[in-house]
């Protein structure tokens, strides 16, 4: 009988080890923190780094910067992961991107450029990244987080994908006429007037830009389900920092 008890216990103390010595989840929080000129900043951010990535060592990754909406602002990161693409990441473990996830302050926006930045430097010295294939997404709040990084650092971004995006301004077109773009708007968004991003793609168009726009009718703020679309991936994936742009399809 003492005999089977500690077998018993050894069996317990193997599979719990065993447990511990699995691999870790493909997305972890961190904090970043540092100094950009004259100040300390500090991001709370999500990192997904696909479970390939260590069996594929001669491979330079794509990144996503994934930009939430306004509602998740705080200092509970794991909060990111209940909808919008972290939540997707949480069950499609080889997704093939790295994705850096970061929460913005509680009562701030989308606007620190130089946090942002130094972020993605940080990220890029730490893992295997194509610098010529990064690319910027949100949605509400993040859409207009996305479009304003793209334009205040056009060297940064090979592409970005907007959804439902809160108050974009149109003065930013000159420069986002330079990078491809993916914008996804609902016709019944009370939050953020359609309108508001409509005026955005003339800008652009006026500026010589091209953007892809999908009008969703129907449809109101809530559109996160786009990012189940694998197409959008695949258009990411043909946007090169550098490169031409794809055209975009007719009737979007």
């Amino acid at each position: 009988m003492h005999m089977q008890r500690l077998l018993s216990v050894l069996i317990l103390l193997v599979s719990v080890c065993g447990a511990w010595s699995g691999p870790p989840p493909p997305q972890q929080a961190h904090v970043f923190d540092a100094t950009v000129p004259h100040r300390r900043v500090q991001l709370s951010y999500l990192l997904f780094v696909p479970v390939s990535y260590a069996a594929k060592p001669g491979t330079r990754w794509p990144l996503i910067l994934y930009l939430h909406g306004g509602s998740l602002r705080g200092d509970d990161v794991e909060r990111l992961r209940i909808w919008g693409l972290p939540h997707k990441l949480e069950s499609e473990p080889d997704f093939p991107f790295i994705v850096v996830s970061p929460q913005c302050p509680a009562g701030e926006i989308w606007t620190d450029a130089e946090a942002i930045d130094a972020l993605l430097d940080q990220v890029m010295r730490d893992y295997r990244i194509d610098p010529l294939r990064i690319y910027v997404t949100g949605h509400s709040m993040g859409g207009r987080g996305a479009l304003y990084f793209a334009y205040r650092l056009p060297s940064r971004f090979a592409a970005v994908l907007a959804l439902g995006t809160y108050s974009p301004i149109p003065a930013w077109g000159g420069k986002l006429a330079r990078i491809p773009l993916w914008l996804f708007h609902g016709t019944a968004d009370a939050h953020a007037p359609i309108a508001e991003t409509k005026e955005l793609v003339q800008a652009i168009e006026a500026a010589g830009g091209h953007p892809r726009f999908n009008i969703l009718e129907g449809r109101d703020h809530f559109i996160l389900d786009v990012y189940d679309q694998p197409d959008i991936y695949e258009w990411l994936l043909q946007q090169k920092r550098g490169a031409p742009a794809t055209p975009k399809p007719p009737n979007t």
